[in-house]
């Protein structure tokens, strides 16, 4: 019986439209150059365009190490790889908190979209008294603003827990980050499923939690190897049918809340 579900976010629940994120790196070096140049920092616009494409090889060896970093942090490598260390350095702290709100904020001008049936499928879920959890590795967009983004989706309130890799410090696939959620939630892992796109970091890293796995492969997309994969699906609008014959019917009640923060309640959002 499945008693908890935990997602994936980035092409699982919402989706990139053709062309968003290069309005979201025009937006970004556009504004940080504004206040860089309002501080008195001279940069060429080529050296800021630079700096954006080369902020991911720079973590490479972090997020290989399934470990991340803040949002601030991630500004700082932009910055130093724009301006250079010693330029970054005498940087005013103002002037890199407003550049890592700009550098970070950039989805709140141009969001993603919601996968068609997300709604309707986090709705079923939470009508059969399922936990639910979402687990997000971050990249340029950090946890508190897709906190946001979900929140105007009308995606965020279904969920009871939510974990972005920027907060954690730690990335899928690595277990400890599955059994974080599982031990919040209050569900062993042989009662959890995870649904996501990914085969490594979704499929691999939920299996080796011990939990129940969901592939949502869309036509054209990558086969998992055999037993990464428990059950596949094409389109997110399926999983309430999967759900007919692995977990609670619609319409059950609520299970007894035997979470963490049902235990220890915490100040504030998760």
């Amino acid at each position: 019986m499945i008693r908890a579900v935990t997602f994936d976010l980035w092409e699982t629940l919402i989706h990139e439209e053709s062309g968003v994120e290069a309005d979201r790196r025009a937006h970004r070096l556009r504004e940080i150059g504004r206040v860089l140049a309002a501080a008195g920092v001279s940069v060429a616009p080529d050296a800021l365009s630079h700096a954006h494409e080369t902020v991911f090889a720079r973590l490479a060896s972090v997020w290989n190490s399934n470990l991340d970093v803040s949002v601030l942090e991630q500004t700082q490598i932009f910055l130093e790889l724009a301006l250079g260390p010693s330029a970054l350095s005498r940087l005013p702290s103002g002037v890199l908190l407003e550049a890592a709100r700009i550098y970070g904020g950039a989805a709140i001008h141009h969001p993603p979209s919601a996968v068609q049936g997300a709604m309707e499928t986090l709705k079923d879920c939470h009508d059969r008294g399922l936990r639910l959890a979402l687990i997000c590795n971050t990249g340029r967009t950090p946890g508190k603003v897709l906190r946001d983004l979900l929140h105007r989706m009308g995606l965020r309130n279904f969920f009871d827990a939510l974990f972005f890799s920027d907060e954690l410090r730690q990335r899928k696939p690595a277990p400890s980050v599955f059994q974080k959620a599982l031990f919040r939630l209050g569900v062993p892992p042989g009662e959890s499923l995870h649904l996501g796109d990914r085969i490594e970091s979704d499929l691999a890293g939920a299996r080796n939690a011990g939990m129940i796995t969901t592939h949502l492969r869309r036509p054209g997309g990558n086969v998992a190897p055999d037993g990464v994969a428990d059950h596949v699906i094409a389109d997110l609008r399926e999983f309430p049918a999967l759900l007919d014959r692995l977990g609670p019917p619609r319409g059950s009640k609520r299970r007894p809340d035997l979470s963490f923060d049902a235990i220890y309640p915490r100040e504030g959002p998760p």
